[in-house]
């Protein structure tokens, strides 16, 4: 999720070569809803990775304590192929 100006979230995303969706909000209404809203005293949505069913259940979370945490492509991988 990011509340980021649009810009900036295309080039995160564009930098971080990710094969996933990520959700753009601006106004950060759905980034408060998951709780990762301004966590690190930012104003921003904290990196943040959310494994969703298909009824829409958060199965899975990865919340970054600092901006450069994030989880490897195998964990998450591991969490999707779960779903199965």
């Amino acid at each position: 999720m990011s509340n980021d100006q649009l810009s900036g979230a295309e080039r995160a995303i564009d930098y971080l070569e990710l094969g996933f969706p990520i959700l753009f909000h601006p106004e950060a209404g759905v980034i408060e809803r998951y709780g990762v809203y301004d966590r690190l005293s930012d104003g921003y949505a904290t990196p943040s990775v959310f494994v969703i069913d298909k009824s829409g259940e958060a199965r899975w979370k990865y919340i970054d304590r600092r901006h450069n945490d994030r989880p490897t492509n195998e964990q998450i991988i591991t969490q999707l192929e779960a779903l199965r």
